[in-house]
């Protein structure tokens, strides 16, 4: 792919800079029935190169700066014994410093597409340590967009994933958690300036593993190392393929402290490793603050 093929392609088809649902560490751990969390999640991501479906990194004049933000609010209660927990996410945020090849790219801000999720565990053995989860998200088209703008927080499009998963306890303060998910996407009907083009995306995938470590000694803190890995998604506009699709290599760093037992704060750290079909991500970095009640 050209720098001028990438381009064309990118400014036609770029949205939400989230590309998967990730979990942090023990997310696929259910707190007891009747509980409530409030979240709320500040991410600061920076990229400096753009990567084209074949390979090519785009360096020179390339970046794009975001910071999103999500509100999100889970009840756990049960059905039939299994335990369950249906929330709702809201995401907002701003894309900016944005440029490729030299030419820049218009700043957006605003609110992203409202997610409601249901995860259901069909296994919850605390004895074991084990537990298995299927989980529902539904991208509900909301999110502030504009037709053949190059950045936007909302897709303009129906989304799904369902993801499975679960986590196995080790022994002596040691975790790991396992998921896979997939993602179907609607049509986008109004993909261009002229307010015509139909967007459509082959589904993507992701996988992701986390080892989480909680000092036997201090158990309100907890440790994780994570590795994902995330790809497919060609898309086609009107048809005929625009080259574009996303393949990354993902690592990830974790540390979360209960300041008191119902107010938690954690600390991510991500870095790709390899990306084609899109930025690169230098650096993610996250803080997320949890409340129970």
């Amino acid at each position: 792919m050209t720098l001028m093929t990438a381009m064309m392609a990118f400014g036609l088809v770029m949205a939400s800079p989230a590309r998967a649902v990730d979990l942090d560490a023990l997310d696929l751990i259910p707190a007891p029935s009747g509980t409530n969390a409030i979240l709320s999640y500040s991410t600061f991501t920076k990229r400096g190169s753009y990567v084209t479906g074949d390979g090519q990194s785009i360096k020179d004049g390339t970046g794009l700066d975001s910071y999103v933000g999500i509100l999100r609010y889970v009840h756990y209660t049960d059905i039939g014994g299994l335990a369950f927990a249906p929330q709702v996410l809201l995401p907002y945020g701003s894309l900016y410093n944005g440029s490729l090849g030299g030419s820049a790219l218009e700043s957006a801000s605003g609110i992203g597409d409202p997610i409601l999720a249901a995860p259901l565990w069909l296994v919850n053995n605390k004895e074991s340590g084990t537990t298995f989860a299927v989980v529902p998200y539904l991208f509900v088209p909301l999110g502030t967009y504009e037709a053949g703008d190059s950045l936007n927080l909302g897709e303009n499009r129906w989304k799904f994933d369902l993801q499975v998963g679960g986590t196995q306890a080790l022994g002596n303060g040691f975790t790991v958690q396992a998921s896979f998910d997939t993602m179907w996407y609607g049509r986008n009907s109004d993909a261009t300036s002229e307010g015509v083009g139909n967007l459509e995306q082959d589904n993507t995938y992701q996988a992701q593993i986390w080892l989480s470590y909680t000092p036997p000694a201090d158990t309100s803190w907890n440790f994780a190392v994570g590795y994902s890995k995330y790809w497919g998604g060609e898309q086609r506009l009107d048809g005929v393929a625009n080259g574009t699709f996303t393949e990354s290599d993902q690592v990830r760093l974790q540390a979360a402290k209960f300041l008191t037992p119902t107010l938690q704060l954690q600390g991510l750290l991500q870095r790709d490793l390899r990306v084609e079909g899109g930025f690169k991500e230098d650096a993610r970095v996250s803080m997320r603050l949890l409340k129970l009640f």
